[in-house]
């Protein structure tokens, strides 16, 4: 495939594009319908034989007139010459009426000459032409497609580049184009100025846009063209470029360097993409730290606010019991007799709970604590009798010491 891609725009340009071809007049439709082995069509057309009299037709009619004379006078029958003559004249008239009439098959173009020399240019249809006046050549009205390969072409930055170009152009002089150059010569002219043209277009433009040379605008190739080839009366119409690039080695190094280059970008996008993550998951471990911390300190503060109201309940507690004991202190003072007597009960009980209990041991702390003990089991064991004192005139005694504590032996 790559030798068909460097072989490949010269293929069509290893013969002549342009034809001339000699043929019998009445065969010229034919001729400028038909391709060659090589698939040309012929754009000139030479008449194999100038004069248009039926020789042949004429001839035919005078050796029958004269051989009809000869016999009757040969056979002494001159009725033999008049029965030929008719038939003589048809002959010889057929013969000649047939060389007044031109036929130029359409889209072609007929060159009139008069004794050698140019006389007019007639166009496609049926014309009455006197045979002296010979049809010379017959040139083709279409738009002829000649197809211009350029190798090795150096583009702007020094690289070798292909281009097949292809040029469209029509004979609108074709006394100019037939008197001045042959169909064959006209070939290599075109082509070498064409090739001249498109090398220096090339010239201009860098490696990398030779495949888009076809997107360049081509009026000056065309107007420069037109200019070379305008005295050949030829007029270039259209110019396409169907295949245009550079070496193919230069081609697949390029492919190397674009492909180093998507690599890149592609790698350079996983990069990105891995560096994103790396980004959003450290974005979600820092979003679970604040989550954490911000936890914490709710916590914190939950803990802070339990810990407020406790100083607050205990605050609280400590008003309430110096308000207690304040509120105790002025019962105290206002009734000191009742806290004697509270008092006094207070040991009683305990007294009674220690004679009670055999096996209790009992703690004093001097001689008066024991002489105090022995007279409250006294007591227990035999009740006072009921007085009618009253509390107040009972006056406690004042101790200095706690009351005694038993404990379980």
């Amino acid at each position: 495939m790559n030798e068909e891609m460097e072989r490949g725009p010269m293929s069509s340009s290893q013969y002549t594009q342009l034809v001339q071809v000699q043929v019998p007049l009445d065969q010229a439709a034919e001729a400028f319908a038909t391709r060659d082995a090589s698939g040309r069509i012929p754009i000139i057309l030479v008449p194999k034989q100038l004069n248009r009299v039926r020789n042949e037709v004429v001839a035919a009619g005078g050796i029958l007139l004269v051989g009809a004379w000869v016999a009757g006078r040969l056979l002494d029958n001159p009725s033999l010459f008049w029965l030929a003559l008719p038939i003589a004249v048809i002959l010889i008239v057929i013969g000649v009426y047939r060389s007044f009439i031109v036929r130029i098959p359409e889209g072609v173009n007929g060159l009139l000459a008069r004794g050698g020399r140019y006389s007019k240019t007639i166009g496609s249809g049926t014309h009455v032409i006197p045979p002296w006046i010979v049809v010379s050549h017959m040139v083709t009205r279409r738009e002829i497609p000649f197809d211009v390969p350029v190798v090795d072409a150096p583009t702007r930055d020094n690289v070798r580049a292909t281009v097949d170009t292809l040029v469209t152009f029509t004979i609108n002089d074709p006394f100019r184009f037939v008197y001045s150059i042959s169909a064959d010569d006209f070939d290599q002219v075109f082509q070498a100025t064409c090739q001249d043209e498109l090398r220096s277009m090339v010239r201009q433009v860098d490696s990398e846009e030779v495949m888009d040379i076809s997107q360049r605008d081509m009026s000056g190739f065309l107007a420069d063209l037109n200019a070379s080839v305008a005295s050949y009366g030829v007029s270039v119409s259209k110019i396409t470029i169907p295949f245009a690039q550079p070496l193919l080695e230069f081609v697949r190094s390029m492919e190397m360097v674009k492909l180093a280059i998507v690599q890149k970008k592609e790698q350079a996008e996983q990069q990105s993409l891995a560096k994103q993550r790396q980004a959003d998951s450290e974005a979600l471990m820092q979003q679970e730290v604040i989550a954490r911390v911000q936890r914490e300190r709710e916590e914190l503060q939950l803990q802070l606010q339990q810990a407020e109201m406790r100083q607050q309940v205990i605050e609280l507690e400590a008003k309430a019991e110096a308000y207690r004991l304040a509120k105790m202190e002025e019962r105290l003072k206002a009734y000191p007799l009742a806290a004697q007597y509270d008092w006094e009960s207070a040991q009683l009980e305990v007294a009674r709970a220690l004679a009670s209990n055999t096996r209790a041991v009992l703690q004093v702390g001097d001689a008066s604590d024991i002489s105090r003990a022995f007279v409250m089991g006294d007591l227990m064991r035999f009740p006072p009798p009921e007085t009618s004192a009253s509390p107040e005139s009972v006056k406690p005694a004042r101790s200095r010491r706690p009351a005694p504590k038993a404990k379980d032996q």
